[in-house]
């Protein structure tokens, strides 16, 4: 069974053995690609899963645990980790360049140095703010709106930005649009006490 893996500073990626890859813009990708950042000095452990679903690179699971005479997780290693980077770099460095298609035919080349890894994030974050875009819908709405009603004590923009792994800027449009459809109270002044 052939599985690559890729080591890293405090980890490594490696993808799911004889899978075959994905095409995803320009890209062969593979399916899914494990995250292991194993705890080194007694720091939790982080597991991740990504695969590509729908043609779009996406993290699909996450796990923090203590290891053995380890630390507790705590808030800051939730906080330590953005899953958009994450999933762009990986899937990057995991990333070959179609040069070449002739029917069922790809050539693909991997790529090296700087420019051509910054070229593969560019693709893969494009994906997955293009055909990836999330719908608003009520129901999504309803959504973001129980998130910030759960957090309303503590900065609940930031809260639904973490949720749903957006900007601070689309984050506000969502609560905005939630209290368009009246899921939310209106704000009353400008230091963000609602009415209701």
């Amino acid at each position: 069974m052939f599985r690559e893996r890729v080591t890293f500073e405090f980890g490594y990626a490696e993808t799911v053995a004889n899978a075959p890859p994905v095409r995803v813009g320009d890209r062969l990708l593979p399916r899914r690609i494990d995250v292991v950042l194993p705890g080194a000095g007694g720091q939790p452990r982080f597991t991740a899963r990504l695969e590509v679903v729908s043609g779009i690179p996406q993290c699909r699971e996450i796990a923090i645990s203590s290891v053995d005479n380890g630390r507790e997780v705590k808030q800051l290693d939730l906080r330590g980790v953005s899953i958009a980077e994450m999933v762009e770099e990986v899937f990057a460095l995991f990333s070959t360049r179609v040069i070449f298609e002739e029917g069922d035919h790809i050539t693909a080349v991997k790529e090296a140095g700087g420019k051509a890894h910054v070229e593969a994030v560019r693709m893969i974050a494009t994906t997955r703010k293009g055909k990836g875009a999330r719908k608003i819908t009520p129901a999504f709405l309803e959504e973001v709106a129980g998130v910030y009603r759960d957090n309303a004590a503590k900065n609940p923009t930031q809260a639904v930005q973490r949720a749903f792994d957006v900007s601070p800027r689309m984050a506000g449009n969502y609560i905005r649009k939630a209290r368009d459809l009246g899921l939310l109270p209106e704000v009353t002044d400008g230091r963000g006490k609602t009415r209701g």
